[in-house]
């Protein structure tokens, strides 16, 4: 019987885990790579860089004011959406890890704000594929290599 249930906790987790975000390693790739190759897939989308770093990029897409359905409490209900897109990035030996993630964020700004993860089958592929596209790209054109010797040659 326990094992069983071992086997139901670590499914579920592993299920969890999948859904949370999608991911690529990119060999050679960098921060700075994949927060261009980003932005060349985003921002012709309606999507505005908000901030980025050596570890993640946020990108928001102001959706508006989108009619709720639901409960008989919130349907109906207009509500300010803003959809956010977050990359994270983590050297590994492989390369470049990157995992990327949606969440709905409603009522941005405000002390009645919520967040839900976006969690639909097709939003995770549309997700993978973009992340599979930057990397076939970087891959392919890999940023050319300073050597020091170059770096140390140019004059001051």
């Amino acid at each position: 019987m326990i094992p069983k249930t071992l086997v139901a906790l670590a499914m579920c987790l592993f299920i969890a885990s999948s859904v949370a975000s999608q991911g690529v390693v990119i060999t050679g790739g960098t921060p700075s790579a994949v927060v261009e190759g980003l932005k060349a897939q985003l921002l012709p989308q309606g999507f505005q860089l908000v901030s980025a770093n050596d570890k993640s990029v946020l990108f928001a897409l102001d959706r508006g004011m989108v009619q709720q359905q639901g409960n008989q409490m919130v349907r109906g209900a207009l509500v300010h959406i803003v959809l956010e897109l977050t990359a994270r990035f983590k050297q590994k030996d492989q390369g470049l890890q990157v995992t990327a993630s949606e969440e709905v964020v409603g009522n941005p700004r405000s002390r009645l704000q919520f967040r839900k993860p976006v969690e639909s089958y097709e939003e995770r592929q549309s997700m993978q594929k973009l992340l599979d596209a930057i990397k076939a790209d970087l891959e392919a054109h890999p940023s050319p290599k300073v050597s020091t010797s170059e770096r140390d040659s140019t004059p001051h």
